[in-house]
């Protein structure tokens, strides 16, 4: 009777056996940091663009990206003439562990207006 009441306490408490995955979400995303005077800008990556600016950075989705390490990224800037490009390092992330989904992928990026051109980090 007592394993009965061990077995009834463990699944109310949401502790499972082996091969179980947590339920932890994930959002995959190449994160833009924009230059001081820099108010709006367009980043692409793989035809899917952003131009929603939130804190002096532009949030890019990837999806649910299964090819590649690093993103080829476009930038455009109302009234700069030209368009910024740069590759940036992509990272994968499993938060709920190695055998369970989902599996996120992200990147960080600054524009380097100077330099004229996307730069990882």
């Amino acid at each position: 009777m007592r394993w009965h009441r061990l077995g009834l306490l463990l699944a109310l408490t949401g502790c499972g056996g082996a091969g179980t995955c947590p339920q932890v979400g994930c959002v995959s995303q190449l994160e833009l940091r924009l230059p001081a005077g820099v108010s709006a800008a367009e980043a692409c990556v793989a035809d899917v663009c952003s131009s929603v600016v939130v804190d002096g950075k532009v949030l890019v989705p990837l999806g649910r990206r299964a090819d590649g390490d690093s993103a080829a990224v476009t930038v455009t800037v109302p009234g700069r003439p030209a368009a910024y490009e740069g590759t940036v390092q992509l990272t994968r992330t499993r938060p709920n562990g190695a055998a369970c989904p989902p599996v996120c992928v992200n990147g960080a990026a600054t524009l380097d207006v100077a330099a004229g051109r996307v730069v990882p980090g």
